[in-house]
């Protein structure tokens, strides 16, 4: 099984300039738990997570203030396997999907847990 099939898409993703209350309210709307980030020229800039939100308390820094700059990237061809060992050595929750150098989709350690459940059959 690889990345395209469980891959969340479209992403959701925020400017690295914008207001951390604004980027918090879009979270809490879409109920996700992280958000790429960009640059003002669409580049990746890092990722924001719950956990990242959790700790800050002045909502009126940006997401760039806040958000972590090291950011697990994996291409909708790599094998599902592979993602979650990318995962458990970095000990991270969320994988970026990308694409000619553009953000196409998410993977969480969730998705990669659904995708053995329904292959298992369990």
């Amino acid at each position: 099984m690889n990345i395209e099939q469980i891959m969340s898409f479209p992403v959701v993703v925020t400017r690295e300039t914008t207001k951390l209350k604004h980027t918090r309210e879009l979270i809490n709307r879409k109920s996700i738990n992280a958000i790429p980030v960009l640059k003002e020229d669409g580049e990746i800039a890092g990722i924001l997570s719950s956990s990242d939100l959790a700790k800050a308390h002045d909502k009126n820094i940006t997401v760039g203030d806040i958000m972590t700059d090291k950011v697990h990237i994996v291409l909708k061809n790599n094998r599902v396997q592979d993602a979650a060992k990318t995962m458990l050595k970095h000990s991270v929750h969320h994988l970026v999907v990308m694409e000619d150098g553009n953000v196409i989709g998410m993977v969480s350690s969730l998705d990669i847990i659904r995708s053995l459940v329904s292959t298992e059959g369990i």
